[in-house]
């Protein structure tokens, strides 16, 4: 007893507690411990309870630590908020002096405006992967502060996806049965065109690192009907679709010009419309193909492009046939093929002097016939052009295309309608005619100007002549030709989504074939009014069109055109256009 009590007496007081642990837990077995046993169970009970102290320790620390970083998160939130509010009611100030000063502005400038939403700030917190094999550490952070139109690019970039497009259609009648377009190509197409159209573009990013990006891109486009309830693909009632373009798009893989494009596939470089007579300057259909735009090269930018556009040629030649025992002599038309290449090269903003620029533009259409294609008569031939551009032109802008063509690509510039300088006589890709060197030349003018405050302009003009050239309208050879095209609109701006105005449409050609001369004129007046959701004719869309209008052929010796009976058709109807 005297040994327990001394040994009890030297205990601490952390290890009576400890001490009347164990006997609580072991109280059966209390008897039998001895002091070296005791002393070990001891030991380890301090260390367990030492390991919960710091435990609890770092606990602590933790919720210290989350709570400041809360306490930070609410602060930032609330100088964010308050950074929003300012900024909404600084740009709601902005808004109102920016119309203000429309309102009273002597000039106009061709550009839609933009909300006023866009800058206000979106922002994101990211990380991206820098490219290194260490994904769990190799990271970086991305900007993080957007305005609202940049996160919308910033979106479609990092998707790659886009769809895009243009439509048009509309309802239409006249005084005299179904409505009939006629010479749109040279008496402009405000209520002179009742049918649809549409593209769609889709595009789809399919790599985009260390500065290499790679795009698919798919075209269709068609006409669409708009006199009939059913729109089923088919020829007779003009509802037809194509792939015009199917191809890749490339940046980054020409060494030493990194924001060059290279494509490939069916593509070719880009068109030039002249909106209100429809149809092209520069238009290249192509099967198939490759080229690069956007060379910096000396002053300007070089596009270059090699494609194929195959033709169909009929040839008729006369076969000995047996029939009935007896031998006659036949006329055999036998449809043949010929390979085509074009190469075309356009140099272009070259610049002039202020907010004016140049392009040259050159194409060559090559034949290939094969072997058994000697009897096959299909000639080269060449386009050349030259583009004026001069933008800030009383508020807009006027472009001039002086341009040369020769053989089947002349005679196109001979058409009363349409005058794309195609190598095909038309979509079905036949190529038809005697072609003997024949030359043309065009001079286009389009642009739209202000005229004064609330006046704007758009025109569009064509002088064109040409000699022994096949004229696809005659069929006839050896054709010399003149004509003049015009459309002109001016329209009065009632605001940004209202104008009205008249288009003034005339045209006169005359072709002479043998010494018979064959004249073609008439005239186009149509008033209208518009929806739009911006100033500029040319520029802006989407557009809804209210019209009558009134066309008469005065002479038809080329076309031998009607109106149901009639030299004259009054029109009316409405008619909408967009891109989106």
């Amino acid at each position: 007893m005297k040994y327990l009590t001394k040994a009890v007496l030297k205990v601490k007081p952390k290890r009576i507690v400890l001490i009347t642990l164990l006997g609580l837990c072991y109280i059966p077995n209390s008897f039998a411990t001895t002091q070296d046993e005791l002393e070990a169970r001891i030991s380890m009970l301090e260390q367990k309870l030492l390991a919960l102290s710091q435990e609890s320790i770092d606990l602590k620390k933790q919720v210290i630590e989350s709570n400041k970083q809360l306490a930070q998160l609410n602060k930032n939130i609330q100088q964010q908020q308050v950074v929003i509010n300012n900024q909404q009611k600084t740009l709601k100030k902005q808004s109102v002096a920016v119309a203000n000063v429309q309102n009273n502005a002597d000039s106009k400038v061709v550009t839609q405006h933009q909300p006023a939403l866009d800058n206000q700030i979106v922002l994101i917190n990211d990380t991206k992967a820098n490219g290194s094999k260490d994904q769990s550490t190799a990271t970086k952070t991305i900007k993080n502060a957007y305005t609202l139109s940049e996160f919308k690019d910033f979106i479609k970039d990092e998707i790659g996806f886009s769809f895009n497009g243009y439509f048009r259609g509309g309802w239409s009648t006249s005084k005299n049965g179904k409505p009939k377009n006629y010479a749109e190509g040279a008496l402009g197409r405000f209520g002179n065109e009742y049918g649809g159209w549409y593209d769609l573009v889709f595009k789809q990013k399919v790599y985009d690192e260390d500065g290499h990006r790679v795009d698919a891109i798919v075209m269709i486009d068609g006409n669409v009907a708009t006199n009939k309830a059913a729109g089923l693909f088919n020829t007779q009632d003009d509802n037809i679709m194509q792939f015009s373009d199917i191809y890749l798009s490339t940046k980054g893989f020409i060494p030493g010009f990194p924001d060059a494009n290279l494509w490939v596939g069916k593509h070719s470089l880009p068109y030039n419309e002249i909106q209100m007579l429809d149809w092209k300057t520069q238009k290249t259909p192509a099967g198939g193909g490759i080229g690069i735009e956007g060379l910096d090269v000396g002053v300007g930018k070089l596009d270059l492009a090699l494609v194929r556009a195959d033709v169909n040629v009929k040839q008729t030649k006369k076969t000995e046939v047996v029939e009935n025992g007896k031998t006659e002599i036949k006329e055999v038309t036998k449809r043949e093929e010929v390979d085509l290449n074009e190469v075309e090269f356009r140099y272009r903003d070259i610049p002039l002097w202020q907010d004016a620029t140049l392009a040259i533009n050159g194409r060559y259409s090559a034949p290939n016939k094969s072997k058994i294609q000697d009897s096959v008569s299909v000639k080269n031939a060449w386009l050349g052009s030259f583009v004026l551009r001069q933008n800030n032109f009383f508020g807009g802008f006027n472009q001039l295309t002086l341009q040369t063509a020769t053989n089947s690509v002349a005679s196109q510039l001979a058409n009363i309608n349409t005058n794309n300088p195609e190598f095909a006589a038309n979509s079905d890709n036949d190529y038809i005619g005697t072609h003997t060197g024949g030359k043309a030349y065009r001079l286009v003018s389009e642009g739209e100007a202000y005229l004064a405050d609330k006046v704007i302009v758009a025109h569009a003009l064509a002088l064109t002549t040409g000699n022994d050239v096949y004229s696809y309208d005659l069929s006839s050879a050896h054709t010399d030709f003149t004509s003049f095209k015009s459309a002109i609109r001016p329209a009065y701006i009632w605001d940004t989504y209202n104008q009205s105005g008249v288009e003034l449409g005339y045209f006169k050609q005359k072709n002479k074939v043998k010494g018979k001369n064959y004249t073609e004129e008439g005239f186009k007046t149509t008033l209208f009014h518009s929806f739009k959701v911006g100033e500029s004719i040319l520029t802006s869309r989407p557009d809804i069109r209210f019209y009558v209008s009134y066309i008469e052929s005065m002479q038809n010796e080329i076309s031998k055109f009607d109106f149901n009976g009639k030299e004259n058709q009054i029109s009316f109807g409405v008619q909408t256009e967009v891109w989106f």
